[in-house]
């Protein structure tokens, strides 16, 4: 994540990065996807829960008990680095869905806003130049979606917010230039942060919107239930990066070592006082630039 990136997510909480899924990953998951009938309500393979709200929407998951095309975005080599930026090496793989949308569905309501004191993990925070985001969504667009055809919306700098949104603009009863239009092509992901106040503007296309959501936590936190568990991935049809991205949330680290489970730590003492460990400073680049660290117990 560069700098003039890092700016922007900041500034309105959300990135539009290009071209992550080339035309060959495009083909497989939407081949993939047209095999589970989600219009019919037919759920061929194993997704486990489809809502289909109305006849223009469908709208189905988890994602990492699927088909491997869908798997293999949990933990695409062109978005972790991103994630690991924002939400730090110790981030979970949450939760997923597909969303269909054909022509004739409504908009989706404004919803979410930054609540620090609401549910403070969660929250959009930024300390000694280091982002914490709290809780990110990944949507990888499998389509295109321009800016007259719908699709996603976003109030710019809302994830830094400390007001709730009044219900009339959330019901999209009032609404003005605060809402803004992403367009995005067929490959293209929106990053953002879930503390931004988004939606989906209606859907005029002739063609379908495919839009496949990845939601990540910081390792100590879980936004949704149930959690991914470890029967998920008991299987050899799982990378390590995968299978890390998918443990049950935890509040210290954990490095299994022949069954023993270590807790690490993130400070150490010294005759100068506490320091951040090799540890910390491998999770946390920006603060461990500046930090001196050296091996130690702590008190």
């Amino acid at each position: 994540m560069n700098e003039e990136e890092k700016y922007r997510f900041d500034l309105n909480g959300y990135l539009v990065l290009e071209g992550v899924l080339d035309a060959d990953e495009l083909a497989a998951l939407n081949s993939a996807l047209d095999g589970h009938g989600l219009w019919e309500g037919e759920n061929k393979h194993d997704f486990g829960l489809l809502k289909q709200y109305n006849p223009f929407i469908a709208n189905a998951g988890p994602l990492h008990t699927t088909d491997r095309p869908v798997r293999d975005l949990l933990a695409h080599p062109k978005v972790l680095p991103y994630l690991e930026e924002l939400l730090g090496a110790d981030l979970r793989y949450d939760e997923g869905q597909v969303l269909f949308s054909r022509k004739g569905a409504g908009a989706l309501v404004l919803h979410n806003g930054n609540t620090p004191w609401e549910y403070p993990p969660l929250s959009y925070q930024v300390r000694d130049g280091q982002i914490y985001a709290g809780h990110l969504i990944v949507a990888f667009c499998l389509t295109d979606a321009l800016a007259d055809q719908g699709g996603f919306a976003v109030v710019p700098g809302s994830h830094k917010s400390h007001f709730p949104m009044p219900d009339e603009y959330a019901a999209w009863e009032k609404t003005g230039d605060f809402v803004s239009r992403v367009p995005v092509k067929a490959g293209s992901v929106v990053l953002f942060a879930d503390t931004a106040t988004h939606g989906s503007w209606p859907w005029e296309a002739d063609f379908e919107r495919r839009v496949v959501f990845c939601r990540y936590t910081a390792g100590m936190v879980q936004h949704t239930s149930p959690a991914p568990v470890p029967e998920d991935v008991d299987s050899d049809d799982w990378t390590p990066v995968e299978r890390r991205l998918l443990r049950p949330p935890f509040a210290w680290h954990q490095e299994n070592d022949g069954g023993f489970k270590e807790r690490q730590r993130t400070s150490v003492r010294t005759e100068e006082g506490w320091v951040m460990s090799e540890y910390a400073q491998q999770i946390i680049p920006a603060a461990g630039d500046a930090a001196e660290t050296t091996a130690g117990e702590r008190g």
